[in-house]
Order: structure tokens, then sequence, then C-alpha cells
């Protein structure tokens, strides 16, 4: 017996869709109730599933249940359970996503800032390997997995960021945002491409959509649908994506990254005004001087007042990042270890508009070679730590406001 709470006004309203596996479903279904505070109700719908899920979902208390007679497919059937929502956020979660303890609350605390429309956890596959940090929209209408396979706590995934695309494997969404776009496309049905379309639908008009990677959430990915992968039905519906988002795909740049490395990161950071990379020494809690908490401070205040931009700080001493810190949780990519500085810059080149230096090891030697080879096209910046943002703001040419990155 599955037991969810009875909550009178609930502030999220859990959407999940079914189709057969109810082995995946009961261990998504028992981790939700297990490991979420009681703020939230559920809607199941099933898409008349065949293999005995429909019996089980008879010992789930607490939950509305409709059962479809026919398969009506991913969007039109996850509309159908926004549609009975009371929360004023609604929770996208697949069957066979297994959320953690402290899943839910950081996704809360995004979705509540201004101009935010939808937030998305960091996605691991069951063995711990990252599967998602938020997705990549490429030119053509392709999409790729930020960080796929690799491993889950390196610090260019963790930090929160804007994203084109996040999947609805697990997607916090505000109601009112997603009943302003009329939910997802029936066009896209019955399945691909429907997320990825209602995300660029929120950023066009009710609000960004953004990755948070304090919330995580474990994903089988394609164990809750059946029949495989149709490339036929993929690559109709891409083509209807970049149909419907010309003008915003024309923006993006070209899946070159199995040519070119770099290109992931220019992926990545695609939507984002400037980039800015600032080369210091510790961060403030691996010993830093009061001087280094100082830059590391000023660093802060520049994200907040140009926050269109990319910052990304460099620490050649400090401990690898294996938790979020309060730069990565201001949207600031923290970097604080690296077994080559120069393989690093390396796998970045061409990124950067300004990089700005705040230790002099930075500008001798091979690391300074390193940063001429690697971003010959950056505007050099030098940032003393007792120094306002004018160095900065001269490089930028202007100061900026509106949409954080």
């Amino acid at each position: 017996m599955i037991r969810f709470p009875e909550v009178a006004r609930p502030d999220v309203t859990v959407v999940m869709l079914t189709y057969n596996r109810w082995d995946l479903t009961r261990e998504a279904l028992r981790l939700l109730a297990e490991v979420t505070e009681p703020r939230y109700e559920v809607v199941i719908v099933d898409n008349a599933s065949t293999d005995g899920t429909l019996d089980e979902l008879e010992h789930v208390t607490g939950a509305t249940i409709l059962r479809n007679p026919s398969n009506l497919g991913f969007g039109p059937a996850n509309n159908q359970g926004a549609a009975l929502a009371r929360g004023r956020y609604l929770l996208l979660l697949n069957s066979d996503a297994w959320v953690r303890p402290g899943w839910l609350e950081p996704l809360i605390e995004v979705a509540d800032g201004r101009g935010v429309a939808a937030v998305a956890p960091k996605l691991l596959y069951p063995d711990g390997r990252l599967q998602e940090a938020g997705s990549i929209l490429w030119r053509d209408g392709r999409v790729r997995q930020y960080g796929d396979g690799d491993l889950a706590n390196r610090p260019e995934y963790n930090f929160r960021r804007t994203v084109d695309y996040s999947s609805a494997a697990c997607l916090l969404v505000r109601r009112a945002a997603f009943n302003a776009v009329g939910g997802f496309d029936p066009r896209f049905a019955p399945v691909y491409y429907e997320d990825v379309d209602l995300c660029l639908a929120l950023a066009a008009g009710p609000g960004r959509v953004v990755y948070q990677p304090r919330s995580v959430v474990e994903h089988v990915r394609g164990a809750s649908s059946t029949g495989g992968v149709q490339s036929s039905r993929i690559e109709r519906n891409r083509r209807l994506l970049r149909a419907r988002w010309r003008s915003v795909l024309d923006r993006r740049p070209p899946e070159s990254w199995r040519v070119e490395p770099s290109a992931m990161t220019g992926g990545r950071d695609a939507i984002t005004c400037e980039r800015i990379l600032i080369l210091t020494g510790p961060r403030p809690d691996a010993g830093g001087t009061p001087e280094q908490r100082r830059l590391h401070a000023l660093v802060g205040a520049a994200a907040q007042r140009w926050p269109r931009a990319r910052f990304t700080v460099a620490s050649l001493d400090g401990e690898p990042v294996t938790r979020p810190d309060d730069l990565s949780d201001t949207g600031i990519e923290a970097v604080t270890s690296a077994t080559s500085w120069e393989e690093w810059l390396a796998g970045r080149r061409y990124h950067y508009g300004i990089v700005a230096t705040a230790d002099t090891r930075w500008s001798e030697g091979t690391l300074a070679g390193a940063i001429t080879a690697s971003q010959p096209q950056a505007v050099r910046v030098p940032m003393a730590v007792d120094a306002d943002l004018g160095a900065i703001a001269g490089a930028l040419g202007r100061p900026d406001s509106g949409i954080p990155a």
C-alpha cells in the first residue's frame, strides 16, 4: 500500500503519467511518498496500461487517478493531469524518475523568483552517473543532454543557470505559466520534443527555465515508454520544432561538438550576452585571506549587476568542488581545481570575451601563454582585490540588466 498525504491547500501538484512497467512506477511512487514534505497532491494519469498497473493503482491511496481507455500520448495525457491540479505549481514527474531526499524545496526556492516559469533538477542515472544538467539546443533543433554520462559532481554541472530546455522527466512549472502557453502542444503526440517546445514557449512569454543542481533526481530514462526509439517520429517532430521556433534556433550554434569539444560549452552558454572569466586565488571556505574573500564578494556583486553575463571563476588553489557553493548558487560557475589549467583553457577555446586576472600567477609563464593561445579574442582586465566594478564595466562598455543567466 502506498499512501499520499491529504493536503487541503497543496503548493504543488505532482502529475505522473503511467503506461505499464509497474515495477518502476511503484518505486517512483514509494519514494515520492517517503521523502517529500507533505505540501503536494498527486494526480496519476494511466494511458491504458496492459500489464496489471491499473490493478496495482487500486492500492495507492490519497492520489487522484484518471484511467484513459486508450493511449493518448505523453503531452495530451499530462495536459489532462494538469487540468485536475490545485497547486500553484505543476511537477511533471515520469514514472521511472526516483526522487531523493530534499529534492523539492530547492526547485520551489528558484521558482518563487522573479521571471521564472520552470525549474529542473540535476538528473542522474541509477548508477550515479550524470544524465542531464539541463540540455543544449542546437540550430537544427537537435538536443543534447549536457554532461550525459559524466561525473555528476564536476563544477561545470554544479551551478544554477538559465537553459533553453530541460527534460520533463522532472520539471516544476508554474501552473499559471503552463496554462498561459496552452500546456503541451498535441501536434507532438504521441511523444518526442513536446517538452522542448513547452520550454521554448515558456521562455517566449511567462518566464525562464532554470536548472537547479541542488535538487537531485534519478531517472532510468526511456524505461517508462515502450516500443523503443522511433527515429522517424523524432525526425518529424524535430522538423516541426524547427519550423515553429526558427527565429530562436537561428540564434543557436550548429551541432559541432563531436569535432570541436569546446562547442559544448559554447552551446551551454549560447543564450548569455557576455562571457567573463575571472582568474583568482582560493575560494573563501578553502582558507582564503580577507582580501581574497573581498574579491569573491566583488565577483558576486558583478554577477548581480550584469545578470545576463556568464561568470566563471577559476582558482589556482582550493579544494575540488563537490557541491554547489555560494558562488554557484548565484549562477556563477566556480572552478577550484583542474588537472591541467592549460588543458582546461584549451577546452574552452575562443569562449570568453573578457578575462580578468586577479592573481599574478595567471599573468606569468605557461599560464599566460595558455590564456593568450586559448582566448586571443578576449579583452584582458586586471582586477585588484580592492577594486570596484569599474574594470569589468569598462570592458563590457555598458551596464547590463534583465534576465539572469
